[in-house]
Parts: structure tokens; C-alpha cells; sequence
């Protein structure tokens, strides 16, 4: 028998610990109702509603759900001491839905619950400010505060939960300016929409509720209640952009890119949204055409429609309005056209038209402005010459600071980046690859020293690479292919340290491979399709007839000799002439008896050939 009950004091150490059952029982007291819902009374992680680890035998949950009744007595609403919750150490749990709560003691106290991820006070009439240390909490995944008296300032609450999954604060007084919520995996456990909470926020100026992968249609609604930033963008929103709206909206900054949105772009955005000076909808379903309305917007910095369904001309014209645009992204599209009347924008940093279907030949009016950074006419059906006068640009020559505005991603050294912050500060690039460029590429374009990519391939280009390509110092990426350049490569190449993708590959070039240290990294592929090149790379050795100076080493020239000079050589046959005819004509002019001489030697020769006939 003494065994036996060994025994059984051994298998009670796995039930509730005395000093959280003391903790439980002061909770139970404090809601005011009998032992029945705690039975067995001395293993209180048996009790209704009690959840204990079965490792450590803590309590790990609470879930008393509308014990309090609403038709209790006003008498017996419950104001809950929450540092007795504090003393659950190992908490993860606390559900007190539907409880008769007037408002809580100790609110600070839920902060000592480091283990805390589920927290639900939904449902009662709590009244008060939420203590700014929740927000605090490290572990916290769900919060429902929803159906309450809850007021102040919800920005600062939310802004630290890092961890948050899913909130409902909807059905308080909370006071909401500027709410930033990207990529918090919001009410992923309720089907994805939107904080219904936010419908009732009409005082926001600022709310991002990107990369959540929210559902729905568009919260058309949002136009009204937010006054100055929007963004949406990396959510899964469908259905059409308005186009009428019954009141004009005050954003200044709307993203709504990477949606599942179709339809037409808004006809009369200058309307709906006058105040616009960012407009980014890239990544939708977008077709049609670019509405000329797109001009009235005469604060427009930054306007982004790539990757889109896009067609017919773009009215580059009307954007005239818009002196202040700094980006322009209308790649990956079906648009077409000329862009032979493109304004000057003095202020443009970026003009992105890859991957459409533009013609017609590259307007001089790049050359006018001043601070372009991105230069991307990819994938299109581009014709002409490239112009000269690109050395007109002070920012690629090394004369002014770059644009501040928003990230952009380029394509360079074969993959697509995205610059944003300080690099961004530093990147510039021309990409007029695969098109149909002809003509020399201009000598001008070594001139741009503070250009980083150069992208010129797959086009019909001619002549020699410019041997002014080695004043290029910072540049990155030089990318020649697929052309029918011909002659040597420059030598002075070899000397861009900070080359680290080259290829010249299927051209018409000749001669040996420069050779030095850092150029010898580039493999095959940099130089393959070139019959007449050889040098190490290609693994094809040079003949005597090529030209032997690969770089290795600096060959004096050979001194030239007085006849392999052109002036000497003019010289000797005009001297030449000049005294064989005056050696003839000056005695015959001096001498009369030579002149008979001559004369009757003449005559004699022309009688004898008659005869002869």
C-alpha cells in the first residue's frame, strides 16, 4: 500500500502547479461563480477552459468564453485584475470573448506575458487607452480587441508587432493618422480581406497595406477615407479601377501595382484624383490605352504602368503639362507608335520604354535632357542612327547628383536589379538593345564617364568600337553582341577595372584579343562568333599576319623613314614632271636651229609612216 501511494504522489507532480492553481482561484473569485465549472477541484489543468503544457504542466491557455452573461446583473460586471494573468509565466493563450468586462486592472501587466501570441478581449465594453508596452509584445500573432470602447492613438500600438498575423480592432474609438501595415500577413486566418476595422477610420492620411496578398475587389472606399498616401501594391485585389467617383480625391500617392486588377486605366484620373503626383499600377491586367487625361495631372513626378496589356500610341504630347516628371515606366506592354514629339523633360531621371513595340528613330529631344539616369528602349523595333549629341547629359558626365525618388529595377550584366537608397544614387544605365539601330556607334559616348551599363547588342551596328570607350573608368557592364562591328578591340579597353561583364560576341571583328591581368577573366562566350579574332580566350592562336601587340607590353614604334613620307613623295613627281617637260620645250624655245631641227625630224617621220600605209 505505501508503494501504490508513492506511486500516485510521483503521477501528481504532472498536474497543475500549487502556485498557479493559487493564481486560478483568485481569477475564479474575482469573476464571482462556484466550483462546479472546476472540476476536479485540485488538478486545475482539468478545469473547464484551463490548458496546461503536458511537459512542464504550466498553463499555457485560458479560454473563458462568455462566462459573464449580458443579462447578469450591472452589479456583477467584472474588472479583471491582469497581473494575476501575469503570473501564468508560460501564457500563450488568454481568450476572455463575451465577458461582462467594464475594464481592466492592471492593464500593464499583460506586458510580463513574454509567451503571449493569442490575445482576445473581444466582445464587452472596455473602456480606455491601450497601454503602449503591448505593442511590445515579442510573440504576439493574434490580436482581437474588436467591440469595445478602446480610444487613442492606434498608429504607435500597432507599429512594433512585428510578428502579427491577424488584428480586429474594428467597433472602437481609436484614432488612426498614418498606419503602415506592409507585409503583416494580416487576417490570414479569417480569409485574407480587409481590417474591417479601417472602414471606419475617416481621418487617415497615410495607409500602406502592401504585400499582405489581401483578397477582394478594390476598396474603392479607401479613395475617400485616406487623404494623402495609398498604397495597396503585392495583394491580390480584383475587379476595375473606378472610373467616376462622386467625390474628387485628395491622394497624392496611390499604388496599386501587383494586383489581379483589369479593365481600362480611369479615363478622367485628372478628375478622380487631382492631386496625384505618383501613380503606380505596374503588375495588373490593365488593357487599352493610356489615357490623354494622364496630362492634366500637372504635379506628376512618377508614373509606373509596366507589365501590363497596354496598346495603341502613348500621348506623349499631353504629358507636356507634367514639367516635373522624374520617372516614366511604361515597359513590358503592347504600346507602338513614334516618339518623335516626345517633350523635353528637364527633370526626368528615368525613361523606361522596354519590351513594346515602338518605331521610328531615337529623338534628339534625350539629348536635351539633362538629368536622364535610366535610359531603357529595349525589345523594340527602334530604327536610325544612335544620336551623337547623348554627351549633352550632365548627369552621365559627371556633373550633378542623382534624382531622389522612388526604387527602380534595370536590367544589367545579364539579370534584372532592383536600386533603391544610395545605390540607387550611384546606378546609371542606356539599354537600346535588340533593335534595329544601324550606323557607327558615335565616338560622343565615351565622353559619359559616369556611366555605369551600356547595353547596345542585338542591333545592326557598324564601323570599329570607339577607341574612346577607355575614358569609360566606373563602367560595369559593356554589352556589343550580335552586331556587324568590325576591326580590332581597342586596346584601351583593357584598362576598365571595373568591367566585370564584356562581350562583343558574333560580330565581324579581327586581330588578337587584348591581353592584361583583369581582361583575361572574361571567358569564350565574351568573344565566340568572331572568325577573325584569336588570343587565348578562344583558345585559337594568332598568325603573324595579326597584329602582334596583345598588350602584354608597350612596343616602341618603328622610326619612319624620309620616303614613307606622303609630302616627299608629292614632291619627287612634281619635280619630275617639271624638268623632263622644260628640259624639251626650253631649248626648242631658245635655239631656232634646234627648232628646224625639230620640226624637220617630225616631218620626216610623219612622210615615212604615210609610206608605209
Amino acid at each position: 500500500m505505501g508503494l501504490l501511494r508513492h506511486k500516485m504522489e510521483l503521477l501528481n507532480i504532472q498536474g497543475c502547479l500549487d502556485e498557479e492553481r493559487t493564481v486560478l482561484e483568485e481569477i475564479r473569485e474575482s469573476m464571482d461563480f462556484g466550483y462546479e465549472s472546476f472540476y476536479p477541484v485540485n488538478d486545475c489543468c482539468r478545469w473547464e477552459g484551463v490548458h496546461c503544457s503536458p511537459t512542464s504542466s504550466h498553463v499555457i491557455g485560458i479560454f473563458f468564453y462568455h462566462i459573464k452573461k449580458v443579462e447578469d446583473k450591472d452589479e456583477d460586471i467584472w474588472f479583471p485584475d491582469m497581473s494575476l494573468f501575469s503570473q501564468l509565466e508560460e501564457l500563450q493563450e488568454l481568450h476572455l470573448q463575451g465577458n461582462r468586462i467594464g475594464g481592466l486592472t492592471n492593464p500593464e501587466a499583460i506586458c510580463e506575458l513574454i509567451c503571449l501570441q493569442w490575445l482576445d478581449l473581444s466582445v464587452k465594453t472596455i473602456e480606455g487607452v491601450v497601454p503602449p508596452c503591448w505593442s511590445n509584445t515579442p510573440l504576439l500573432l493574434t490580436l482581437n480587441l474588436s467591440k469595445n470602447r478602446f480610444q487613442g492613438n492606434l498608429t504607435s500600438f500597432l507599429s512594433n508587432l512585428s510578428k502579427i498575423e491577424f488584428i480586429d480592432v474594428s467597433h472602437n474609438r481609436f484614432e488612426v493618422q498614418n498606419l503602415l501595415l506592409a507585409g503583416c500577413n494580416l487576417n490570414c486566418q479569417s480569409g485574407r480581406i480587409i481590417p474591417r476595422f479601417l472602414s471606419t477610420q475617416y481621418n487617415l492620411e497615410t495607409l500602406d497595406l502592401s504585400s499582405n496578398l489581401l483578397v477582394g475587389d478594390f476598396p474603392t472606399w479607401m479613395l475617400h477615407n485616406v487623404s494623402s498616401v495609398l498604397s495597396l501594391g503585392g495583394n491580390s485585389f480584383v475587379g476595375e479601377f473606378p472610373q467616376r467617383y462622386k467625390n474628387n480625391s485628395t491622394l497624392t500617392i496611390l499604388d496599386i501595382s501587383d494586383n489581379h486588377l483589369a479593365g481600362y486605366p480611369p479615363t478622367n484620373i485628372s478628375l478622380v484624383l487631382p492631386q496625384l503626383y505618383a501613380f503606380n499600377a505596374s503588375s495588373n491586367h490593365f488593357s487599352g490605352s493610356i489615357p490623354p487625361s494622364l496630362g492634366e495631372l500637372i504635379y506628376l513626378e512618377t508614373l509606373d504602368l509596366s507589365n501590363n496589356l497596354l496598346s495603341g500610341v502613348v500621348p506623349v504630347a499631353c504629358l507636356s503639362k507634367s514639367s516635373s516628371l522624374e520617372l516614366q515606366d511604361v515597359r513590358h506592354n503592347q504600346l507602338s507608335g513614334a516618339i518623335s514629339n516626345l517633350p523635353v523633360f528637364m527633370q526626368l531621371g528615368a525613361l523606361l520604354l522596354g519590351e513594346n513595340q515602338f518605331i521610328g528613330h531615337l529623338t534628339k529631344q534625350l539629348c536635351q535632357m539633362q538629368m536622364l539616369q535610366f535610359l531603357d528602349f529595349s525589345k523594340n523595333k527602334f530604327s536610325g542612327n544612335i544620336p551623337s549629341c547623348l554627351n549633352n547629359n550632365s548627369y552621365w558626365r559627371k556633373q550633378f547628383q542623382a534624382n531622389s525618388w522612388v526604387p527602380i529595377d534595370f536590367t544589367t550584366k545579364g539579370n534584372s536589379y532592383l536600386y533603391q537608397g544610395i545605390p540607387l544614387t550611384l546606378m546609371t544605365g542606356i539599354d537600346f538593345s535588340v533593335n534595329t539601330l544601324a550606323g557607327s556607334i558615335p565616338d560622343e559616348i565615351g565622353e559619359l564617364a559616369d556611366l555605369r551599363s551600356l547595353n547596345l547588342s542585338q542591333n545592326l551596328l557598324t564601323g570599329h568600337i570607339p577607341t574612346s570607350f577607355k575614358n569609360l573608368k566606373i563602367l560595369e557592364s559593356l554589352d556589343l553582341s550580335y552586331n556587324s562591328l568590325t576591326g580590332q578591340i581597342p586596346h584601351g579597353i583593357v584598362q576598365l577595372d571595373s568591367l566585370t561583364t564584356f562581350s562583343v560576341a558574333f560580330n565581324n571583328l579581327s586581330g588578337r584579343i587584348p591581353f592584361n591581368e583583369h581582361f583575361s577573366t572574361f571567358s569564350e562566350s565574351s568573344f565566340k562568333g568572331n572568325r577573325k579574332l584569336c588570343g587565348e580566350q578562344l583558345q585559337r592562336k594568332c598568325s603573324s599576319n595579326d597584329n602582334e601587340d596583345d598588350g602584354r607590353q608597350e612596343k616602341p614604334k618603328a622610326e619612319e623613314s624620309l620616303l614613307d613620307k606622303p609630302l616627299f613623295f608629292y614632291s619627287f613627281v612634281f619635280i619630275s614632271y617639271a624638268v623632263g617637260f622644260w628640259s624639251v620645250i626650253a631649248p626648242l624655245y631658245i635655239s631656232v636651229n634646234w627648232r628646224r631641227k625639230y620640226f624637220a625630224t617630225i616631218d620626216g617621220w610623219i612622210e615615212y609612216i604615210f609610206d608605209m600605209l
